[in-house]
């Protein structure tokens, strides 16, 4: 936990060790206002809501980063953020992490109720013996929120079901999705695929060949791009990576759009694929679990 709250507000500077602790906070904060001062800062997370915290002196923030609840404090004068565990050293328990539990298992009940709206008790059950032990990091996804042009398609382009691929071209995992997802598609015309380019921060080539990749005119080049692309990752040939990039301002401006859409969300890294009826798994796939997953959707 200590771990995960780190790494979601590194970017938080305090302004000391110390935090001044007043006698009681607000009954009813302003949440609003406590929003404006802390979002800016919390790389991309949300503040759902405003607490009191079991410690006097301190507000208890629930935080949602990355599709996850984290509980933060912030002192009543609003300017300083604790990110840190409360340890009850009578009880000998983290207050934190019991928060943090209960926020968890708040969340798998709401998604399971979203999951049964959107697709119906039957099929839950489908997914669960589909998916195994992968059912448990499920996701759902708005599909309205997909950014519908330029995308890549493969497969039948009036197939009934499409899946959404959050895919990065110098990413390993992500070439061994592409060919896993070729083999689904010499035998089933009922799913077509929807590449979306997410080229990740720290892979050095990604971002100009997904800007090279948007900007060519024909679909037969960017397709060959991208398999040259995913060629070069599994041989290990920075040159040829290196060779096939190329800057395009409208590629950098559809690499924002879909950034955007990725932390909204909550896409941390590829590939990343996005069934019918929003149902999102990250990570990549064999051909024959892909298909045990659409099967149960149908």
């Amino acid at each position: 936990m200590k771990k995960l709250i780190f790494g979601v507000f590194l970017s938080v500077v305090l302004a000391g060790q110390v935090f001044a602790v007043q006698n009681g906070c607000k009954e009813k904060p302003d949440v609003n206002q406590i929003k404006q001062s802390l979002e800016p800062v919390l790389g991309g997370a949300k503040v759902v809501r405003v607490d009191q915290s079991p410690v006097k002196g301190l507000y208890e923030i629930i935080v949602e980063a990355r599709g996850r609840m984290i509980p933060v404090y912030m002192d009543c004068s609003e300017r300083y953020l604790i990110t840190g565990e409360i340890i009850d050293l009578k009880e000998k328990k983290s207050i934190t992490r019991e928060k943090a539990r209960e926020l968890a298992k708040e969340a798998v009940e709401k998604k399971m109720k979203k999951l049964e709206k959107a697709v119906g008790k039957e099929k839950i059950e489908k997914l669960k013996k589909a998916l195994g032990e992968r059912f448990a990091d499920v996701k759902l996804v708005d599909l309205s929120k997909i950014p519908k042009e330029n995308l890549i398609t493969y497969g039948n382009p009036a197939a009934k079901m499409t899946v959404y691929v959050v895919t990065d071209p110098e990413c390993p995992f992500c070439a061994k999705f592409d060919t896993e997802m070729k083999k689904v598609l010499k035998n089933r015309k009922d799913v077509k695929f929807e590449l979306i380019l997410f080229p990740l921060p720290f892979h050095k080539y990604a971002q100009k060949i997904v800007q090279r990749v948007i900007c060519e005119e024909s679909v037969s080049k960017k397709k060959e791009i991208l398999e040259e692309s995913f060629k070069a990752v599994q041989e290990r040939d920075e040159k040829k990576l290196k060779e096939l990039g190329k800057e395009c301002k409208k590629g950098k401006d559809v690499i924002q759009e879909h950034f955007k859409f990725g932390s909204e969300a909550g896409i941390g890294g590829t590939p990343a694929i996005i069934f019918p009826h929003g149902i999102m798994v990250s990570g990549w796939m064999t051909a024959d679990q892909i298909n045990k997953v659409l099967d149960a959707l149908k």
